[in-house]
């Protein structure tokens, strides 16, 4: 029940990120699964309609607006090695294979976890569909950040990094700003 749900437990069980936190009781971070859940979110509201919908209770459906997706910032792009995986003959095909396979985990995982990209444009498409305005918000970043980073320096950079993304966006920003306070 939406009501019951309090902000602060929404946000950490979000936040229980695998080998960085403790679950918070049976929830844990769903970020292999849906590292931007923009989409769950809206899956959500709207089994929620449906079911108020289907028990009569139609004063109680959630009409969505406008949908702000909010990022942690965008890291850098590198290079993708070349990703080798086949069956080996010999040791050195075999060493050859064991690193492809090395880079190939790490490309699967990249792509699960990304949270732009794809799942962006799908929500992107899926609110122009049904008439809600949609923002995506995040900064791109000069290096990739780690979870658990603790150097001033860095957190900083990442800071004025995104002040001169809120200032180049300043426009983009005006305009949210105006449909929230809409009435």
């Amino acid at each position: 029940h939406p009501p019951e749900q309090l902000v602060w437990r929404a946000a950490r069980s979000s936040g229980a990120a695998p080998t960085y936190f403790r679950p918070n009781g049976r929830f844990l971070d769903g970020g292999l699964l849906a590292n931007n859940p923009t989409l769950d979110a809206m899956t959500e509201i709207h089994e929620y309609n449906q079911d108020m919908i289907r028990k009569g209770q139609r004063n109680k459906v959630k009409k969505l607006s406008i949908v702000v997706s909010l990022g942690t910032g965008k890291s850098p792009q590198v290079p993708v090695t070349c990703v080798d995986v086949f069956r080996p003959s010999n040791p050195w095909e075999l060493a050859k294979t064991v690193f492809g396979a090395k880079e190939l985990g790490k490309m699967v995982v990249d792509c699960c976890t990304d949270p732009d990209g794809r799942a962006v444009d799908r929500a992107r498409a899926w609110c122009e569909m049904v008439d809600i305005q949609y923002f995506r918000l995040n900064p791109q970043l000069g290096t990739d950040i780690m979870l658990d980073e603790v150097s001033d320096a860095v957190l900083v950079n990442a800071l004025w990094e995104t002040e001169v993304y809120i200032h180049e966006h300043r426009e983009e920003f005006q305009k949210l700003v105006q449909l929230l306070l809409s009435p």
